[in-house]
């Protein structure tokens, strides 16, 4: 295929949390880079979270879904590469069912995939989730293990990996697949689970953690997570998996007792549902250490910093006087 150049760049779920990240932290850092943004724009508030972006004219936002040909050809056809971020999973729209995940997360993705074969793009990346493994067993996952998820967003991001790995096999199509593990920071919505904790936190709430409190998770602040995508994107070999994480595992109640200190909130806030099945998940980051990436900031300092933005941002996330459960 020749050199990599990627100077226009196809952004589907260009709208939500990571990937509005995603793109701030490309035209910081690339004054060349062109940026289109597909997105159906159904989280409310999605519109305004990129509008200090909106006057850049490296930057065009397109409503629109990703399933729609028509409209995927168009973008696709003027740009050199393909990145999605497109889920239903946190789009507040009620709940999304097995159908609404599969339209966006599979047949949109087979759409992206299409038209990234029909163009020839120098790179088509899926940015998917730790979680497709399901529950963990002993150690972190690698990225050969078995896929296993356990929920419907999960599996229908693992089929959609499935099928982008298929367009690489028989189609050519320069594949890269990043499973990352918990983001949060600035600008993630409340109904997300650290920034829904941080929000009940600052709200004198009874923060919530689902079971006893000893399932744990890798927890990756945004800004570290879309700086591994990026490697990924523009070092990463086609047809390979990355696993982007932190490397250490948190559990609910060291999640919850974090944000209460930084929220200088007493203790005595943190409840233990004792409810749900108790998943842990973790990935194994090791092969993104050759790509000259390594996580920047760790977790105690970027929830304090986190805190710090609900904290300055109050009417961007502030919600009624109720209990927030997560």
């Amino acid at each position: 295929m020749g050199k990599l150049r990627i100077r226009h760049l196809l952004v589907a779920g260009g709208a939500g949390f990571l990937g509005a990240a995603f793109v701030r932290d490309r035209l910081r850092a690339d004054p060349e880079i062109l940026i289109t943004v597909l997105d159906a724009l159904r989280r409310p508030g999605a519109e305004a979270d990129l509008a200090d972006v909106a006057d850049d004219r490296r930057f065009k936002l397109v409503r629109g879904e990703v399933s729609d040909r028509a409209v995927v050809d168009q973008l696709a056809g003027a740009v050199d590469a393909t990145i999605t971020f497109a889920s239903e999973e946190f789009t507040g729209s009620g709940g999304a069912d097995g159908p609404a995940l599969a339209r966006t997360d599979i047949e949109g993705t087979a759409v992206l995939l299409e038209a990234a074969r029909k163009f020839q793009h120098q790179r088509f990346l899926l940015v998917s989730s730790g979680e497709v493994y399901g529950p963990l067993k002993s150690a972190p996952n690698r990225e050969e293990d078995r896929l296993a998820p356990k929920s419907l967003p999960a599996s229908v991001r693992a089929a959609a990996e499935i099928l982008a790995g298929a367009y690489q096999a028989s189609n050519g199509v320069p594949v890269l697949v990043t499973r990352g593990a918990a983001a949060y920071g600035p600008r993630q919505p409340v109904n997300q689970l650290v920034a829904g904790l941080i929000a009940s936190a600052l709200s004198g709430q009874t923060v919530f953690i689902d079971g006893n409190g000893t399932a744990t998770r890798d927890y990756l602040h945004v800004d570290d997570q879309v700086a591994g995508i990026a490697r990924v994107l523009w070092k990463g070999e086609p047809g390979t998996v990355y696993n982007v994480g932190d490397g250490i595992q948190i559990s609910g109640s060291q999640l919850a007792d974090t944000i209460l200190e930084a929220c200088g909130r007493p203790s005595s806030l943190k409840r233990l549902t004792r409810e749900g099945p108790g998943w842990s998940f973790a990935v194994d980051p090791r092969r993104m250490r050759p790509l000259g990436w390594d996580p920047m900031i760790r977790f105690p300092d970027g929830i304090r910093q986190t805190v710090d933005w609900y904290r300055k941002h109050e009417s961007w996330w502030r919600l009624p006087d109720t209990a927030i459960a997560s």
